[in-house]
């Protein structure tokens, strides 16, 4: 189903600033969208969206998404509890290009976080983001699901996403028990390695480590209150969202002697920053609130960062481009109910 492309106001927040009248507007056509099938791309870049996948009654709240040579998964984490307290299931689907179901995985917890390993070719699932974390290993050879408890969470609550980049996985400690003075002091980013059943984890970067802060141009402290979804960027650079705390961390050189830790206000919570790779492509856009999944296509600039930012922001329900040096980002589609998941995937012309 093609959707219209209605709102054309060319509009930019300001990292750290407040919403500009321009942006206010563009909030209240999110809002006037949100029980419509539109979504709106400002000029000058012209966006053509479409649905890729609906959620069902079987599967629902759609999160992570990720891609292999053939197929996109996506993880539905339906109803269940974010500590898995429930005991419920989420639900892997694995579709084809064209958006047909190719087949379906069921998981226990809630699967927030999901990649694809590109050495073993292997989904890695991450359940309970909230606390009582596991993860299962789910390879679409042979359809065989691998449960994996962690060798520790000494931060008290779960484990919310997971990236691949120079031969090694790292993941983000989430939900953080703070200390009487609101501090993280635990791991914020982890390696993780698995042996037998067990995922260990060693820390790389703490919850109050020291990084350079790109707007101030000094070393900071940090306090990563909120560890959330994570990216790599095409310097194979590990780059966190710390969501409550507004804010970016770029580490280089992840889990080496010459590790690296810089900070960047986001001034928003957002989701997900992704790099378009190649001027031809296609955006995966992941709206849980409306249960479902878009395409988003255009003549794409390549090294633009695209964010989501969800419903609980305080610009809340766009998808937006971030330029990393200023700190400024600047709503590109709005409309939707809460974007959690992005994914650039290159095409050829």
């Amino acid at each position: 189903m093609r959707i219209l492309l209605g709102f054309t106001a060319s509009f930019a927040l300001l990292l750290g600033a407040s919403l500009t009248a321009s942006a206010q507007t563009a909030a209240g056509h999110a809002n006037r969208f949100h029980n419509t099938t539109k979504i709106a791309a400002p000029a000058p870049l012209s966006y053509g969206v479409n649905i890729f996948a609906r959620g069902t009654a079987s599967y629902f709240n759609p999160d992570a998404i990720t891609v292999d040579d053939h197929f996109v998964y996506v993880a539905y984490a339906n109803n269940t509890a974010k500590n898995g307290s429930d005991g419920r299931p989420s639900t892997v689907v694995q579709y084809k290009r064209n958006g047909q179901v190719d087949h379906i995985y069921s998981i226990i917890g809630h699967c927030d976080g999901m990649r694809l390993n590109p050495s073993s070719h292997q989904l890695w699932a991450l359940v309970n983001n909230d606390g009582n974390p596991a993860m299962y290993t789910i390879d679409p050879q042979t359809s065989a699901i691998k449960k994996y408890a962690f060798s520790s969470a000494p931060h008290g609550g779960g484990y919310d996403d997971v990236v691949f980049t120079n031969g090694q996985a790292f993941i983000s400690a989430s939900n953080p028990t703070l200390n009487s003075s609101g501090i993280n002091v635990f791991p914020a980013i982890d390696r993780v390695t698995l042996s037998g059943s067990t995922a260990q984890l060693t820390s790389v970067l703490e919850g109050d480590a020291s990084a350079f802060d790109i707007t101030t141009q000094k070393v900071v402290k940090l306090n990563l209150v909120d560890p959330d979804s994570m990216s790599v960027d095409p310097a194979g650079d590990v780059i966190l969202v710390d969501q409550g705390g507004s804010e970016l961390v770029a580490l280089s050189h992840a889990g080496t002697s010459s590790q690296m830790a810089t900070r960047l206000a986001t001034g928003t919570q957002i989701e997900d920053p992704i790099w378009a790779t190649n001027q031809h492509g296609v955006l995966f856009i992941v709206d849980g609130k409306a249960n479902a999944v878009y395409t988003a296509t255009t003549q794409f600039i390549p090294g633009t960062v695209y964010v989501a930012s969800p419903n609980d922001s305080g610009v809340a329900s766009f998808v937006g481009t971030m330029d990393m040096t200023t700190g400024i980002i600047t709503p590109v589609l709005v409309g939707f109910r809460s974007p959690t998941g992005l994914l650039f995937v290159a095409t050829q012309k």
